[in-house]
């Protein structure tokens, strides 16, 4: 008697695992379907980034030369003189 309750309890637990097994694949399956995959569609295009270093980085003499043309007038050549002594003489 308890034998048989043994394999009718076995086989009880193999009908469920294999309902299960087959019900997840189901869901699995499920999440792989057409809807839920992402769209295929090309990366944009990307510029390389601008190098700061080397050469083209250091300010040349006509660069301090276009803005100092630029800020210094007649009007303020006499202050623009005294905070460029200050930096230098501190």
């Amino acid at each position: 008697m308890m034998r048989a309750v043994a394999v009718l309890a076995l086989l009880a637990a193999a009908l469920f695992a294999a309902g299960c097994k087959q019900e997840r694949s189901q869901r699995v399956a499920a999440s792989y379907s057409t809807v839920s995959k992402a769209t295929e569609r090309p990366l944009p295009a990307r510029e390389p980034p601008k190098l700061t270093s080397g050469i083209s980085a250091v300010p040349v003499e006509e660069d301090y030369e276009a803005r100092a043309a630029s800020t210094i007038t007649e009007a303020n050549l006499n202050s623009e003189l005294a905070e460029l002594e200050r930096e230098l003489h501190p």
